[in-house]
């Protein structure tokens, strides 16, 4: 048995998408390193691929069992962006100044990237069977 990641989409308005995910570790495959928790090309496919739209964490709930986890945005070497600590309070207000996003710089070309806009999960302590956890991400959609 793999470690179990069940996401579920809460919300998905024009501006922005909720998403909750419950994680259940099965004590053998050890930590999720850089697991891809969100895929706009797949978690919202009707984002209009004209333009380049990038997701922004507003705000994050998160309730973790004995594990802290790092979110990071997927990138050639994935950008760090917030720590979720399981001692630390488990509601962050990211609104204040629009969010956090990926690093970005747009290539001279504007053809060549290596960001695909994923948002990324990495875990320590996740490791031992039955460790659990869940979270709830509200992101802002916005273009460039």
């Amino acid at each position: 048995m793999a470690n179990h990641v069940l996401k579920t989409i809460i919300q998905n308005g024009t501006k922005s998408i909720i998403f909750h995910f419950y994680l259940e570790s099965d004590g053998i495959q050890g930590e999720l390193i850089n697991y891809v928790l969100i895929d706009p090309a797949v978690d919202y496919p009707e984002k209009d691929n004209s333009k380049d739209k990038r997701l922004a964490v507003r705000q994050i709930w998160h309730s973790f069992g004995w594990f802290d986890a790092l979110l990071s945005f997927d990138d050639l070497v994935p950008a760090p962006s917030w720590l979720l600590t399981r001692d630390a309070h488990n509601y962050t207000d990211l609104r204040y100044f629009g969010g956090i996003k990926d690093r970005y710089i747009v290539p001279k070309d504007k053809f060549s990237s290596d960001r695909t806009g994923k948002v990324l999960i990495t875990t320590d302590g996740f490791a031992p069977e039955k460790s659990r956890g869940t979270l709830v991400l509200e992101l802002y959609k916005h273009g460039e």
